[in-house]
């Protein structure tokens, strides 16, 4: 209360608003999208779980070769981003490739048209320990999160574009509805 009377409105504010790894800046969204997902944390409806594509038994492509890739996700789960590693210790880029995800159920492609990894990718480090040789990394997060509805099904289609064989694992991460009382 203010010394008016006057009751103060609260605002919810992400303590990662203060972090200047993900503070909302021009062309930064992660802040904004924090704020959404922080009313899912500590909801026992809900638990992380990641999805990947390709499969393991897939995921070498050949230079210059093309994918596709269906992926089964729980309907209901809510999509919030990619972990898209750099691919080597001397470089803090992807892999070379260009990705389409398309929505069976809403028949909706997530890009205009494919896009190349540099954008899914996530170096962010957000942690780093000169005692071990660990690094930690933020995910790269959606500009919103994504709910899955009807059947869960998306395409993954994969364009090799570094003209090299190479190992891709495109990871989605997930809030994954929990429990019988929350399906």
């Amino acid at each position: 209360m203010t010394p008016q009377g006057q009751q103060l409105a609260a605002y919810p504010i992400s303590p990662f608003s203060l972090d200047c790894m993900t503070r909302d800046n021009f062309g930064s969204f992660d802040a904004a999208v924090l704020a959404q997902l922080a009313v899912l944390v500590g909801n026992p409806c809900y638990q992380p779980k990641i999805y990947r594509a390709p499969t393991l038994e897939d995921e070498v492509i050949v230079a210059n070769g093309y994918a596709s890739f269906g992926l089964k996700i729980t309907p209901g789960a809510i999509l919030y981003g990619f972990y898209l590693p750099p691919s080597s210790d001397v470089s803090n880029l992807p892999g070379q490739f260009n990705v389409q995800i398309r929505d069976m159920s809403l028949k909706h492609e997530w890009f205009d048209q494919p896009v190349p990894s540099y954008f899914l990718g996530n170096d962010k480090p957000s942690y780093l320990s000169s005692l071990q040789p660990v690094i930690s990394s933020f995910p790269n997060l959606l500009d919103a999160p994504y709910p899955i509805v009807g059947k869960g099904l998306l395409s993954v289609e994969i364009w090799e574009t570094s003209g090299t064989e190479q190992r891709i694992e495109l990871v989605f991460g997930a809030l994954e509805p929990f429990g019988e009382a929350c399906l």
